[in-house]
């Protein structure tokens, strides 16, 4: 009898049709150099804008949007820790800078879209010249409810208290609580009020 413990099944290639079995990160020796060779075009994070001013919008953005946009929409909270880029900008700045083509997410989230987008591995695809459509559009006048714990913390407010936008600047929308005192807050703070 032997001391050795059993061996793991050797998987199959991740490229699909490739017969061949896995033998390093999931793909063949034929595909490995392939995976690499792609990995290398894409460039570094510097070299895709990821540099010093990124970190700083990056910082700021995330100050003003804390919670994860994803679990957000499914009535859950979660802290953002990712900027992500809604549609993926593949080297075109006008995109890559564009805030409103801006989402937080957490990591998870984040890892997900990017896989699910990705497909395994990367390819160049001409720039989308089409801005994305805003979500978020409130007007003044509008009856919201805050949608965050935050906000239901800084208004001194329930779940189901209702609020009249004053005004709104840079995302940032006014309301005046019951006490009569103004607060702003970002607009991912609030929900409108549905019939």
């Amino acid at each position: 009898m032997s001391n050795r413990p059993p061996q793991r099944a050797k998987r199959p290639c991740l490229v699909g049709s490739c017969k061949d079995f896995a033998s390093n990160k999931g793909y063949c020796d034929q595909h490995q150099n392939r995976i690499k060779q792609k990995d290398r075009e894409r460039g570094t994070a510097h070299q895709r804008g990821y540099d010093a001013r990124w970190e700083k919008e990056r910082t700021k953005f995330l100050d003003e949007n804390p919670l994860c946009a994803d679990h957000r929409k499914r009535g859950l909270i979660e802290a953002a820790t990712v900027v992500d880029h809604i549609v993926p900008h593949k080297g075109d700045q006008v995109l890559f800078w564009d805030k409103n083509n801006w989402q937080p997410l957490c990591k998870s989230c984040h890892d997900r879209k990017t896989a699910t987008e990705d497909k395994g591995g990367w390819s160049y695809q001409p720039p989308v010249t089409q801005k994305p459509v805003d979500c978020y559009v409130f007007k003044v006048g509008e009856i919201v409810q805050a949608a965050t714990a935050y906000a239901i913390d800084t208004l001194s407010c329930g779940w189901t208290d209702i609020f009249e936008i004053k005004s709104i600047e840079d995302k940032k929308i006014e309301v005046h609580d019951a006490d009569g005192f103004v607060h702003r807050l970002h607009h991912s703070h609030f929900k409108a009020v549905t019939a």
